[in-house]
């Protein structure tokens, strides 16, 4: 009897061991590292080992296990089949979509980042293998508009009329596809990244802001990561915050960011002749939203001006230590700035 009894021990715990093993695999092959997309650039080298690979993809955070990932490649024989080039991967691949797309790399390709926040005339300055003028030309071909339901018919922005959804992340220049396939992977992105629960929400109004439209959080969100010193949520949310009580209390932006993009630089500071001129883009002067977004804003943003805090502020500033302080009103604003400084005196 004892030793039925150690049998039965034994086979449950050879069970129980085979279940833990079995449940280590799946979480590792088939589990992304996080269920949030972001990009990441991917270079793998002539002559790099599986080995070597998976090292380099532990030490990105784009898979757990290093053992998984060399028993994952022996078991498909994937390892022979790696193709040197460069990749985009994503933090919400799996480690079986990550050997997949390690097996179609083309050593042509490059990888190329788009920081975000900046306008349409400074991600072309980031390419390389691209020319600037056919990569500028193809962001503003009016049939874009015919294929995306979110981009704006031609508007006040002549000269970029996609400005804020040309989507700031990592993506391949495939030279087959020319410029015209990096727009196309941006405008996707953009549609990707703005979801319809985002339209949804939008569509309707919180206790922090009225019902907007797609253009509308563009715009708002594109001055938030030109403006946002301290690039957090709580700084982002506040400074949307911000556009809002003055949008609702018909007091002009006064942001200056605008300006300086409707006068084709993103610095210094505008100069007090420059704040007096009669611009669409000079926010100090003219009430209400700029005619359009003055860069391509980030998840971020967006997200910051989709749900943003419920607060009274109307004013802010960043001191000389790059601390965003927010005020309720004229007499505090000017106090702080007297006593902090701001960041550019």
């Amino acid at each position: 009897m004892r030793r039925l009894i150690a049998l039965v021990v034994v086979l449950a715990l050879l069970g129980f061991g085979t279940s833990r093993a079995i449940d280590w695999w799946n979480f590792n092959v088939n589990t992304p590292m996080s269920s949030t997309s972001h990009a990441v650039a991917f270079h793998v080298d002539i002559g790099e080992t599986s080995s070597d690979i998976g090292t380099e993809l532990y030490n990105q955070r784009l898979i757990r296990s290093t053992l998984a990932f060399d028993v994952y490649t022996r078991a498909t024989n994937a390892g022979p089949k790696f193709q040197a080039g460069s990749f985009v991967l994503n933090t919400n691949m799996s480690m079986s979509q990550i050997v997949s797309a390690l097996q179609h790399g083309r050593p042509d390709e490059k990888t190329i980042t788009f920081p975000e926040g900046f306008p349409l005339r400074y991600q072309e300055k980031q390419l390389t293998g691209v020319t600037g003028t056919a990569y500028l030309a193809a962001a503003k071909d009016p049939g874009w508009a015919s294929l995306y339901n979110f981009l704006p018919a031609q508007g006040s922005n002549t000269d970029y009329p996609y400005e804020g959804y040309l989507f700031p992340d990592t993506y391949l220049l495939d030279p087959a596809a020319g410029s015209r396939g990096l727009v196309k992977e941006q405008l996707d992105q953009f549609g990707a990244v703005f979801t319809a629960d985002w339209r949804n929400q939008i569509a309707k109004a919180t206790d922090a802001r009225p019902a907007e439209d797609i253009r509308s959080i563009v715009i708002l969100a594109s001055m938030v990561d030109r403006e946002a010193n301290n690039k957090t949520s709580t700084d982002r949310g506040n400074v949307c915050s911000v556009y809002y009580n003055r949008l609702a209390a018909s007091i002009p932006l006064g942001v200056d960011a605008t300006l300086l993009y409707g006068l084709g630089r993103l610095s210094p500071e505008p100069t007090g002749t420059e704040l007096a001129l009669d611009s669409a883009y000079n926010t100090r002067k003219h009430a209400g939203l700029p005619p359009s977004a003055i860069s391509n804003p980030g998840r971020a943003a967006l997200l910051a001006c989709i749900n943003p805090p419920k607060t009274s502020y109307l004013f802010y500033f960043t001191d000389r230590q790059g601390t965003t302080h927010f005020e309720t009103n004229q007499h505090d604003f000017d106090a702080d700035v007297a006593k902090y400084g701001t960041s550019g005196s």
